[in-house]
């Protein structure tokens, strides 16, 4: 798919996006990204993603570019005669430096806000959510302090060399020193055992993911229990469902860990996909 990019308010051609050398994120790594479905047109969760994006840009000093620009990138990219009817729009922010530039560089300027999309890992339109196999990360999840719940840039490294090194798994599990699950590679990892979801305490490090914040929200108005309490890889091994949840899978359920098949169905991810559907084909834009 040979789309293009947004930058400086317009689509350009991707070979055409101009940024300096002198940026933060070729010089330091530094930079913030977001990335937001959108279905026919609209986004879901927008405000919840900008305002996780807003906690990033008050950490590094950085204005947060107005919601509007946002919202002329999804146009844009919705209107674009090559764009599928649902996707994923990644933004980033990232700022540029004068030169000479040193690690003790900065700058007041306005980041500059880019986007592109990519097609989604699943199809709204379908009554079943995808599945695929997980495996788990051998790199133990830094601890809860090591970087803001917001932002986990300085782990997406270590999440690229698994799934390099693995490229059979759709989604990992990612533990603590001690082998409890902290998170996964690209969505939340969740588990469901009677009639219970059990999900990881945010407090052990993992991302402040918005889509597992919305299913977590849509089990309650479900009555279904959740549970935030420390579970491991073979707790899932014996019992229950795992789940993951995220911007660019919604739900996406899982047969085999580790290459082992789960024996067991999903029927509560079932139920809990059938509620995100409402949402993503716009019964329940929020």
């Amino acid at each position: 798919m040979n789309q293009p990019v947004f930058l400086d308010s317009k689509l350009v051609p991707p070979f055409q996006a101009r940024l300096s050398a002198f940026n933060t994120a070729f010089l330091h790594g530094e930079c913030l990204l977001e990335a937001v479905p959108v279905y026919q047109g609209k986004p879901l969760f927008l405000d919840d993603h900008l305002a996780r994006l807003k906690k990033g840009c008050r950490f590094l000093g950085w204005s947060l570019p107005g919601r509007g620009r946002f919202q002329k990138a999804i146009q844009l990219f919705t209107s674009h005669p090559g764009s599928p009817a649902h996707f994923i729009i990644r933004f980033g922010l990232v700022q540029e430096l004068d030169p000479p530039a040193s690690p003790r560089t900065f700058s007041r300027k306005p980041p500059r806000l880019l986007a592109m999309i990519r097609p989604m890992r699943h199809d709204p339109e379908d009554s079943f959510p995808p599945s695929g196999r997980a495996g788990i990360s051998p790199i133990p999840v830094p601890g809860p302090l090591a970087a803001p719940g917001q932002f986990k840039w300085i782990f997406y490294m270590m999440v690229r060399r698994d799934f390099r090194l693995h490229p059979e798994w759709d989604e990992m599990l990612r533990l603590n020193e001690k082998g409890f699950v902290v998170d996964g590679g690209s969505s939340a990892p969740l588990w469901a055992v009677g009639g219970k979801v059990y999900a990881p305490s945010l407090r052990e490090g993992g991302l402040e993911s918005v889509t597992r914040m919305k299913i977590l929200k849509l089990c309650r108005s479900l009555r279904i229990p959740v549970v935030e309490k420390n579970w491991k890889p073979s707790d899932v091994l014996k019992k229950g469902e795992l789940f993951f949840a995220g911007s660019g899978v919604g739900i996406l359920t899982i047969s085999h860990l580790m290459g082992k098949r789960l024996q067991h169905s999903t029927p509560l991810a079932l139920r809990l996909w059938q509620q995100y559907r409402k949402f993503a084909l716009g019964k329940g834009q929020s």
